[in-house]
């Protein structure tokens, strides 16, 4: 009789550590989850800045007084949900007479990184850089070409 009773705890013992193994398995699955969407919230976020700059530019000077700090190569800061994004423009003439390169880069950093190096967190949230490159009229297309 006293040996079933130490079997019975034996097989307590053992269902609580797999009981333990799964719990911090689900914990750290949700954690990675969590890291990857402020990852993806912080490509997202640079994407509309990047954008932005370039439906600035395309606006012309005259709506958009950035553009022509774009023209110049101006960086600009933002820091939005705790990153600060850098958006840097540069527009350059092509061999075609009415088309301009237009580059735009936008990097960001976390204010802090407080969420240890890449051996800790694989999946941390961190700095990044996305470019968009496109070639657009160096007149925009609601400014009539012709007199009438």
């Amino acid at each position: 009789m006293s040996t079933s009773r130490g079997f019975t705890l034996i097989e307590a013992l053992v269902a609580a550590a797999v009981l333990g193994l799964g719990i911090l398995s689900v914990n750290t699955l949700a954690m990675h989850s969590l890291n990857a969407g402020a990852a993806s919230h912080q490509q997202i976020t640079a994407l509309a800045l990047a954008s932005n700059a370039l439906e600035c530019w395309r606006s012309g000077p005259t709506l958009c007084p950035a553009s022509a700090a774009l023209g110049a190569g101006v960086d600009s800061l933002s820091t939005l949900s705790g990153t600060t994004y850098t958006v840097r423009s540069g527009v350059t003439p092509t061999a075609y007479a009415q088309l301009q390169a237009i580059q735009v880069s936008v990097s960001w950093q976390p204010a802090s990184n407080n969420t240890g190096n890449s051996h800790d967190n694989p999946m941390a949230t961190g700095s990044g850089q996305l470019i968009i490159s496109t070639r657009a009229s160096s007149v925009p297309v609601f400014v009539s070409s012709t007199n009438p």
